[in-house]
C-alpha cells in the first residue's frame, strides 16, 4: 500500500481527503444538535399535508448503521378546523430505520416502523369534508386519490394505539385500539396482529387481521393476511395479498360476505346497491389502482342464485359500477326486498379454499327501507328509497334470470338493463318473458330531486290466458290472448307514494277469447249467473268477441272509462274506481242479454276491498245503481276505441274488437 501512494502521490491526497470528509461528517452527526430541524421539518408536513404540523419532543438520528434510524418525539398533525377533535395524528415516539443495502439495489425497505402511544382520529362530516383529504386545510374531496403505495416493513410494533373514526355519510362511529407487533426470528403464521374494535351505523363493530412474520420481507415478494369484520349483521370474511409489499394500488383479495340486506354493504364500500333477502356472495377481487375487478362473482340472493362479474371505477367524482349478473333459476319473491318487504333466508356459502365464518350477531333493520312501512298493510310497498345514495354513484348492470318462479304465472326467463347517471335511474329494457306472452317496456326514476319523479311505461304482449290456472283447476277460467299497455307518471319516494299521486293509463284488450265455468271456482260465486251467461254443462263456455277494459288515472284513482265485453249472449259492461291511496277497490260488473229473455238476473258483480284482499260479491248496495249498460252505447264506444289505439294501432285494423265496436254503434247486436 505504501508503495502505491509512493508511485502515486495523488492518491494518497486523495483517500487523506475522503477519510477527512468521513471522519467529519462522523463528527458532525455525533455533535449536531438534529432537534434544529424540528421547525424546518415540522413546517414541511404542514406543507405537504395541509395540516398544523408541531414537534414537541427530541429527534434522534442514528447514522453509524446499515440501517439508519430516525427517532421523533412528540409528533402532532392537527385536523381541519371544523373537526370535533383537535389531533388528527400523534405520537409519543416514533422510529424509522432504513435499509441501505436494499437502498443501493433500487428498493425502498424499512427493517423497522415502531409507534408508541399512536393516536388517529378521522373524520367526515355530512358535506363530504373528510379530515384524511390531504393537501388541503379544510379536507376538500380529492376523488382522483389513488390508494398508498408504502414501502416494505420488516417489523411493525404498534404500542397503545387508539383509532377514532367517524364518518357521517356511512353512519360510522368507530373507537377502538390498534395492537401490532411480533416476536422476533419466530415462525407464525398470525405472527403480524391488529385488534380493533368500534360500532358502525350504532351497531357492534370489530376488524380482527392476522399476518405471517414480515421479516425479511421485500418488495418482490407477495405478503398475505387474514382479516374478519363483523358489522350489525354483516359477516366479511377475506384473505388479502399484497403483490409488491406495501403497495395499496395493487392487491388481490379473496372474500365471504353475508348478512340481512346487501344495501348495508353502503356503510362499508359506499355503493348503493338494492335491499335484498339475506345474502351470502363469494368472490375474487382484484384492485390496480382506481379499478376492482371481480370477475367471479357467485353466491345466492334469498332462495336465488346469483352469479357474474363487476367493475367498480374510483377515479371520478363518483363510483362507477358496471356489471352483467345472471340466476340460473330467480324466485320472483326474492325481488321483493327491492320494494321494502322481506323474504326467508338462504342457506350459507362456504368461502373458496376455507369454511364459512360463524354469524354471531344479532339481526338489525336494513338501513334502506323502513320495515314498518313494509308493513302498512298496502299491496304497494311504502318503503322509501334512499335518494342520497342513489345520487352518490353511477352503474351500468345487465341481469338475466333464466328461469323463473312464481305462483300462478307462467313466467320463464326475466331480463333488465338498468343504467344510473347522476340521480336518473333508468331501466330499459325490463321485460317478463311468459310461456307465451310478455310484459316489457322501461321505468324511469329521477332522483336528483328531493321527490323523485317516475314514469312507467310497460306493454303486455300476446299472453295467453289459458296459462293461468290453479293446480286444482282442469282449465283456466278465461281463454284467449290478452294486449295491453300501462303508461303512467308521478312523484314520490315509494311504490305506494308514487301510485298515490300518479296520472296515466292502463288499457287491456281481449280481442278473441273465451269464458269457462271455472270462473266460478277463481271467485268464489256464481258469477256466470250474475252476469247472465248461463253456462250450462253442455256448454262449458262462451265466447268473448271482444273484451276491453280502460282506466284513465287521476291524482292516483283509477276511474273505469270503459268496461266492454262482448259475448255471443251478453254484453258485460262496468263502472268503479280503485283509489290507490288507500287501495280500495269499488267495481262493478253487469250483464245485459242481447235477445229478449224471460227471466233476467239484474244483480251486479261487485269487486270491493283492497288489493291485498280483495273480495268478489253478489250484494249490489248503492253500486248498483251505476251498474248496468250504458244508456247510449256511444258512450262506451270513443273511450273503447281510443283504448284500442293505446295498446296497439294495428288492433283498430285486423282485429276481431273493430268488427264488434263499428255492429255496436250501428245498432247491430248480433254478428
Amino acid at each position: 500500500m505504501q508503495e502505491f501512494f509512493l508511485h502515486h502521490p495523488k492518491s494518497k491526497w486523495a483517500g487523506i481527503i475522503v477519510l477527512g470528509v468521513i471522519l467529519a461528517f462522523g463528527l458532525f452527526a455525533a455533535l449536531f444538535d438534529w432537534n434544529l430541524l424540528r421547525g424546518p421539518l415540522a413546517r414541511t408536513i404542514s406543507r405537504e399535508t395541509g395540516r398544523p404540523t408541531t414537534i414537541q419532543g427530541d429527534i434522534h438520528v442514528h447514522l453509524w448503521s446499515l440501517d439508519p434510524r430516525l427517532q421523533i418525539d412528540g409528533l402532532t398533525i392537527d385536523n381541519p378546523q371544523w373537526a370535533d377533535r383537535k389531533v388528527m395524528f400523534g405520537a409519543r415516539k416514533i422510529i424509522v430505520s432504513i435499509s441501505l443495502g436494499r437502498l443501493l439495489l433500487g428498493q425502498v425497505v424499512l427493517p423497522l416502523v415502531e409507534l408508541i402511544g399512536p393516536e388517529i382520529n378521522l373524520e367526515r362530516d355530512a358535506t363530504g369534508r373528510a379530515s384524511w383529504e390531504l393537501g388541503t386545510r379544510s379536507g376538500t374531496p380529492n376523488h382522483n386519490t389513488k390508494p398508498v403505495r408504502l414501502p416494505a416493513i420488516n417489523r411493525l410494533v404498534i404500542d397503545d394505539g387508539r383509532l377514532h373514526v367517524v364518518d357521517q355519510i356511512r353512519k360510522l362511529t368507530f373507537s377502538g385500539s390498534l395492537v401490532a407487533g411480533e416476536q422476533h426470528g419466530r415462525e407464525n403464521s398470525s405472527a403480524f396482529k391488529i385488534r380493533s374494535s368500534g360500532s358502525l351505523n350504532a351497531k357492534p363493530f370489530r376488524l380482527d387481521a392476522n399476518g405471517g412474520p414480515l421479516l425479511n420481507l421485500t418488495p418482490t415478494k407477495p405478503y398475505s393476511f387474514s382479516a374478519h369484520l363483523t358489522a350489525s349483521d354483516i359477516d366479511l370474511a377475506t384473505e388479502v395479498t399484497v403483490r409488491k409489499p406495501f403497495d395499496l394500488n395493487a392487491l388481490d383479495v379473496k372474500f365471504l360476505v353475508s348478512g340481512e340486506d346487501l344495501a348495508d354493504v353502503f356503510y362499508l364500500t359506499g355503493l348503493a346497491l338494492p335491499n335484498t333477502p339475506k345474502y351470502s356472495l363469494a368472490a375474487t377481487l382484484h384492485i390496480d389502482g382506481t379499478t376492482i375487478e371481480i370477475p367471479n362473482l357467485h353466491g345466492s340472493l334469498g332462495s336465488s342464485d346469483l352469479s357474474g362479474t363487476m367493475q367498480i371505477d374510483t377515479s371520478h367524482d363518483k363510483p362507477q359500477l358496471t356489471a352483467h349478473l345472471t340466476s340460473q333459476v330467480l324466485n320472483l319473491a326474492d325481488l321483493a326486498p327491492t320494494l321494502g318487504q322481506r323474504v326467508p333466508p338462504p342457506d350459507r356459502l362456504a368461502l373458496p379454499g376455507g369454511a364459512a365464518p360463524t354469524h354471531t350477531s344479532a339481526p338489525s333493520p336494513s338501513p334502506g327501507p323502513s320495515p314498518a312501512a313494509a308493513n302498512s298493510g298496502f299491496l304497494l310497498p311504502d318503503a322509501d328509497l334512499q335518494v342520497n345514495r342513489v345520487r352518490g354513484m353511477n352503474a351500468d348492470v345487465t341481469y338475466r334470470a333464466g328461469s323463473v318462479k312464481v305462483p300462478k304465472i307462467p313466467m320463464k326467463s326475466f331480463n333488465l338493463h338498468v343504467i344510473l347517471n347522476n340521480g336518473l335511474l333508468t331501466i330499459d329494457p325490463l321485460v317478463f318473458d311468459l310461456d307465451e306472452g310478455k310484459l316489457a317496456g322501461r321505468v324511469q326514476i329521477d332522483a336528483r330531486q328531493d321527490d323523485p319523479e317516475t314514469r312507467v311505461d310497460l306493454h303486455i304482449e300476446d299472453i295467453n290466458l289459458d296459462e293461468f290456472k290453479s293446480t286444482t283447476m282442469k282449465e283456466a277460467p278465461l281463454g284467449g290472448v290478452m294486449q295491453g299497455h300501462l303508461q303512467f307518471q308521478g312523484t314520490g319516494t315509494s311504490v305506494h307514494k308514487f301510485a298515490s299521486a300518479s296520472n296515466g293509463d292502463m288499457s287491456v284488450v281481449i280481442p278473441q277469447g273465451e269464458i269457462s265455468d271455472a270462473i266460478a271456482e277463481l271467485t268464489g260465486i256464481n258469477v256466470l249467473q250474475g252476469l247472465g251467461l248461463l253456462i250450462t254443462k253442455e256448454q262449458k263456455k262462451t265466447d268473448i268477441r271482444c273484451g276491453i277494459m280502460d282506466f284513465k288515472d287521476h291524482d292516483g284513482t283509477l276511474n273505469t272509462t270503459t268496461v266492454y265485453i262482448d259475448t255471443s249472449n251478453v254484453l258485460i259492461t262496468g263502472r268503479g274506481d280503485i283509489n290507490m291511496r288507500d287501495e280500495d277497490i269499488k267495481l262493478s260488473l253487469q250483464g245485459d242479454p242481447k235477445h229478449l229473455r224471460l227471466i233476467r238476473l239484474r244483480s251486479p258483480i261487485i269487486v270491493g276491498g283492497t288489493l291485498l284482499h280483495p273480495k268478489v260479491g253478489l250484494n249490489a248496495g248503492k253500486l248498483a245503481e251505476q251498474a248496468g249498460i250504458a244508456a247510449a252505447l256511444g258512450t262506451l264506444l270513443t273511450p273503447a276505441a281510443a283504448a284500442i289505439a293505446f295498446i296497439d294501432p294495428g288492433l283498430a285494423k285486423n282485429k276481431d274488437c273493430t268488427t264488434v265496436l263499428a255492429q255496436a254503434q250501428a245498432g247491430v247486436q248480433n254478428p
